[in-house]
């Protein structure tokens, strides 16, 4: 099974690949004179929603979401009336549509979104305080004046260890995955819990807490384990919880929590969300594991792509 990014949207219950989410936030003011699109960090972005009754425009709320996918002809932004979280989904039997399949409890999964009917006919709302509130929000996520040029949004995957929020650069993550069965091996780094075998290819999965020598508080059950390489290096993170992606606008708010990460492998603290330095890790002298258990005779997998 895989994760997907589950959502309601007019009374039926979907989900989405994560592999294929951006970002998710709150309804924002459309620009419909551009052609209904939003301003989304500088790019112009079209908003579509489910064409699930055709001929009715579809009614914005100010409680309403937009989810940034990427598609292969580029972004779009679809609305939903609630994100319900992140979860593996596991397809059933396939859906009615075209692109899509039914999980157990009946969720319609969309695997693949160029394939679903899409309507770009959306009706704003008439009310001045709602667009107030939109309009708001909209400011937010507008790109930065001449005096913040240099502020980034890179795109993060945010996790949890423990009661603690912590985020890694998208770029370096391959892919996240259900944590199967773990094969402890003796003679190797603490901090690997052992190895796993993904794709018919053995790796080595970390547990970050006592790679950096953190105090392990909270209860972690290591739900998934999120895949990390540059291209050379290649591992496993074991984490609690996926929360999802998003876009980390620097500089950072002033940070709410402490951590023990060392500043070689932090990016830095926003609010109380940890962000750790995916290249930092990947090229850690430590994570260069090549011991031999001659007993159990396997080979721990850390160490550069072939």
């Amino acid at each position: 099974m895989t994760d997907h990014i589950r959502f309601c949207e007019q009374g039926n219950k979907y989900a989405l690949p994560l592999s294929i989410i951006r970002s998710t936030i709150k309804m924002v003011t459309i620009d419909e004179e551009a052609g209904g699109v939003i301003n989304f960090h500088g790019r112009q972005i079209p908003v579509f929603a489910l064409d699930l009754n055709p001929g009715t425009p579809r009614m914005i709320k100010a409680s309403d979401c937009l989810i940034i996918t990427s598609m292969k002809e580029g972004a779009i932004a679809l609305c939903a009336d609630a994100i319900e979280g992140i979860k593996a989904v596991k397809p059933t039997v396939p859906g009615e549509s075209t692109g899509t399949t039914i999980a157990e409890d009946e969720t319609i999964i969309i695997d693949e979104l160029s394939l679903v009917p899409l309507s770009c006919s959306i009706q704003v709302p008439a009310d001045r305080e709602t667009q107030t509130i939109l309009e708001h929000r909209a400011q937010a996520i507008a790109p930065p004046d001449e005096a913040d040029e240099q502020i980034t949004y890179p795109e993060i995957l945010r996790f949890s260890l423990g009661y603690v929020e912590y985020a890694i650069e998208m770029q370096y993550v391959r892919e996240v995955i259900l944590t199967g069965d773990i094969t402890p091996v003796p003679g190797i780094p603490p901090f690997i819990t052992g190895i796993s075998v993904v794709r018919g290819r053995i790796i080595s999965l970390v547990d970050l807490r006592k790679f950096f020598r953190m105090p392990e508080t909270g209860l972690t059950d290591f739900n998934r384990v999120i895949i990390l390489s540059d291209g050379r290096m290649i591992f496993g993170l074991l984490v609690d919880r996926i929360r999802g992606t998003s876009h980390l606008k620097k500089p950072f708010s002033p940070p709410t929590t402490e951590t023990k990460i060392p500043k070689s492998h932090l990016i830095g603290i926003t609010g109380d969300l940890i962000v750790i330095d995916g290249k930092a890790l990947l090229t850690d002298e430590s994570m260069v594991v090549n011991e031999q258990d001659n007993t159990a005779n396997i080979q721990i997998n850390t160490y550069p792509e072939q």
